[in-house]
């Protein structure tokens, strides 16, 4: 009995063959594609490695108990995160913590932590965890812990929130999350390792580190981080004795990334094929340090706004390589409390010189500018209007930067050019500080009554009169904010280069599209 087949039962063998090569086809060139550098076609990256260049070797991981610079820099945001950000406009915003809510008084705040956290190890990140990390930053008192203010307790209230209250209000406790103080740590990991902290790290960022030596740290990605996972699966942070080693490996294609600290550095590496400079506006901050003591010229006020006329601050900041912006009072644009105060003392050596006429000529006893290599030519066009316009007998003085730096910070000057790292000096000119033996009670006031606020915001808009007060004041002659350098190889981008020696954002480290 014959059975008939239904319509396209039966494949021809010529589609069959065909489709048996259009799927090796596909699976060939998805092999190829895997094959450069371990990349996946659709874009992931799980197999590449980058060298980062620095200069700014931390002598110990235990960023607990290590103040460098170079340790926050390379361990903040890349292995240990913080409770808090900053956003725009020196905003707090969120990071481990999705959301808060402070009480009306400023002495309790609540927070709520986003969902699925992680250490580096796999284990949970919860509000146990936090109240156990932070109450051990208060009890060891770990760097950045007394920006916490005075804290009468700290507990979890389930396995997502915890609470912070205060005996007093601190409206820079926010503030301080982002930093040091906000940093959590895998406590009871650690513990179990012996609190070996200065070479292994408990934290739950987007790297872990996986061995450092005299003159590395390698970082791999966390397979378990909460977040948008690391594109890179290994950065090799390579430190250099000098800016010169730094550069000559960038140029020798050695590093995938650098980090110099001076602009010529920058310069010289901008002219280089195959290498991309960028730069954002850094914490540091260059100006003509006016010492008020006493016996110091500059203890007058007016002396000192008459000064601040006569330089040409904004012309200054237009025409030096490593200047982001001006910058004409003592906080930063990365500070709570920063205005923009350019308008105070435009450059006018007309009125410098009418106001220095109220003075007889023999006022003026000899000093010097002291500064260092780095700042010379602008010392010397500073020192030729102390002269020219203002007829104040000033001298050069050059030493090197460590000299330099130890002389302004025990006050041993008249003026000094120099650039200060910009963090907290702002508090110099609250306290009476050596460095400038500044006094004034009003600016002492509007700061003690930003510290008495009950908030954030408040803290902050006080902060800006405290900054117009002191500038007013002509407290020294600020010049402008330093800029941060990030270069890469063209091939490569990813990296943030605003406040980058001090947070080195790695995570996005990739291929440049």
């Amino acid at each position: 009995m014959h059975t008939r087949e239904s319509r396209g039962a039966r494949v021809a063998p010529w589609i069959v063959f065909g489709a048996i090569v259009a799927v090796a086809a596909i699976v060939a060139a998805f092999l190829l594609l895997r094959g450069h550098d371990g990349e996946l076609p659709w874009g992931g990256d799980r197999s590449r490695e980058y060298t980062v260049g620095l200069t700014d070797q931390p002598t110990s991981l235990d960023i607990r108990t290590n103040d460098e610079r170079g340790v926050e820099q390379a361990l903040v945001g890349n292995v240990y995160e913080t409770l808090l950000t900053s956003g725009d406009d020196v905003s707090v915003a969120a990071n481990l913590v999705a959301r808060w809510i402070p009480s009306t008084d400023g002495l309790r705040y609540s927070f709520v932590l986003r969902d699925g956290l992680t250490f580096a190890d796999g284990s949970a990140l919860d509000a146990s965890a936090v109240v156990a990390s932070l109450q051990r930053t208060i009890a060891d008192r770990h760097v950045g812990y007394e920006e916490l203010g005075d804290v009468a307790e700290v507990r979890n209230t389930d396995a997502s929130q915890f609470t912070i209250t205060l005996r007093k209000p601190n409206p820079r406790l926010l503030w301080a999350l982002t930093g040091r103080a906000g940093i959590i740590y895998d406590v009871a990991a650690a513990q179990r390792a012996g609190d070996d902290y200065a070479r292994h790290t408990y934290g739950s960022g987007p790297f872990d580190v996986a061995g450092s030596d005299g003159s590395s740290i390698t970082l791999t990605r966390n397979d378990h981080y909460w977040g948008h996972k690391a594109s890179a699966s290994t950065i090799r942070l390579a430190y250099y004795k000098d800016e010169a080693a730094l550069a000559d490996a960038a140029e020798a294609g050695d590093l995938d990334v650098a980090l110099p600290r001076e602009a010529a550095t920058a310069q010289r590496l901008a002219k280089h094929d195959g290498l991309h400079v960028g730069d954002g506006v850094g914490m540091r901050q260059t100006m003509l340090a006016l010492n008020n003591a006493q016996e110091s010229p500059f203890s007058d006020v007016q002396v000192r706004q008459l000064t601040r006329y006569a330089i040409d601050a904004a012309g200054i900041a237009k025409t030096q390589p490593e200047s982001a912006a001006q910058l004409s009072g003592p906080i930063g644009r990365l500070q709570p409390g920063y205005v923009d105060l350019d308008d105070l003392f435009p450059y006018d050596e007309a009125k410098a010189a009418s106001m220095r006429a109220y003075f007889p000529y023999a006022y003026f006893h000899e000093f010097t500018v002291l500064t260092d290599e780095t700042h010379r030519a602008v010392a010397e066009r500073i020192t030729t209007t102390f002269n020219d316009v203002l007829s104040m007998p000033a001298t050069l003085e050059v030493v090197d930067t460590r000299e330099l730096a130890r002389r302004v910070a025990d006050g041993d000057y008249v003026c000094a050019l120099v650039t200060l790292e910009g963090v907290d000096d702002y508090r110099r000119f609250v306290d009476g500080s050596p460095m400038f033996h500044y006094q004034n009670g009003e600016a002492q006031r509007i700061y003690e009554d930003a510290l008495a606020k009950p908030d954030y915001n408040g803290y902050r808009e006080r902060m800006r009169d405290f900054d117009r007060v002191v500038s007013q004041d002509a407290a020294s002659a600020w010049l402008y904010e330093n800029k941060d350098f990030v270069v890469t190889k063209t091939s490569v981008g990813g990296v943030p280069a605003e406040n980058s020696s001090w947070r080195l954002r790695l995570a996005g480290l990739a291929p440049r599209s």
